[in-house]
């Protein structure tokens, strides 16, 4: 009976990742990841300097030609999922994690790991920090909880993917 529910569980999985090629996380020995790769116009120095100066991060530092950071935490913006109904727990808390960011030229990997929740004080108290794993990932580390492919996924893949995204050149309007 064991095996018949881990292979169900493996195919599950596996069946989900394959049906949506735009999500981004990878589930590996029960830690959750997120990786997305950006093509960009700018040079290593350029990039290092962009996301040195964006905020976002409140620990930063170069290593071995990438960067390495710790995201400060970031709501969801409810105006920007275009979902109707969106779970408590995207809402009420925020997100924050460990970054990496790895350079080479015309691109740039984003590898977002440790990702925690953090309360706002509804859910889960305030200022409080929690694994993203213990809220959509089964006890035994295996699979995704089947609601996080559904809404939670979808939406963090959209604000992930976003929040690392350049903000796209302007039009120069000199001749």
């Amino acid at each position: 009976m064991k095996k018949i529910i881990l292979i169900f569980t493996l195919l599950t999985t596996l069946g989900l990742n394959a049906q949506n090629e735009s999500n981004y996380f990878a589930l590996e020995e029960g830690k959750v990841s997120w990786q997305k790769v950006y093509e960009t116009k700018k040079s290593k120095e350029e990039l290092i300097s962009h996301f040195k100066s964006c905020g976002l991060f409140k620990l930063f530092r170069v290593e071995d030609g990438k960067i390495i950071a710790t995201l400060r935490p970031q709501p969801i913006d409810r105006t920007q999922t275009g979902v109707a109904s969106i779970p408590e727990i995207v809402l009420k808390t925020d997100y924050s994690g460990s970054v990496i960011i790895g350079l080479k030229e015309g691109k740039y990997r984003i590898t977002f790991k440790d990702i925690l929740l953090v309360g706002k004080g509804d859910m889960i108290k305030k200022g409080e920090k929690q694994k993203f794993e213990n809220h959509y990932v089964v006890k035994d580390g295996t699979a995704y909880r089947p609601f996080f492919s559904k809404k939670p996924s979808p939406i963090y893949n959209q604000h992930f993917s976003e929040l690392f995204q350049l903000e796209a050149e302007k039009p120069k309007d000199d001749w």
